[in-house]
This record gives structure tokens, sequence and C-alpha cells, in this order.
């Protein structure tokens, strides 16, 4: 039972984390927190991307 409740408890806060840091991801106001944010993600979930979309209409050009 003690091997079960502490892989319930690790899983509710493994989820809770990626929670957390997909709703910063997504919302926060300063961009370099949403970039610190993303790149946990890319970390903690296996198969994500590691870099973030490129926002359209933001004038930056690329080379390449």
């Amino acid at each position: 039972m003690t091997v079960g409740l502490l892989s319930t408890i690790a899983a509710a806060l493994y989820g809770g984390t990626v929670s957390i840091l997909a709703l910063t991801a997504t919302f926060a106001r300063r961009r370099t927190l949403r970039l610190e944010a993303r790149n946990t993600l890319a970390v903690l979930v296996p198969g994500g991307t590691t870099r973030p979309p490129q926002a359209e209409g933001t004038g930056e050009a690329r080379s390449g």
C-alpha cells in the first residue's frame, strides 16, 4: 500500500508541475518567463519540442 500511495503522490505532483509550467509557457506576460517554462517542459515531457513556435508578424527575419 505504501508504494501505491507514494506512486500516486508522485504522479499528482508531476501532473501539477507540468500543468503549471504549461500555463506559464502559454500565458506569462514576460517573454523570458515563457521561454524558460517551455525549456523546462521540453526536459520534463518526452517527445516535446525544444524550440518555441515563431511568432507571426514580429518582423524578425531569419537567414538560413
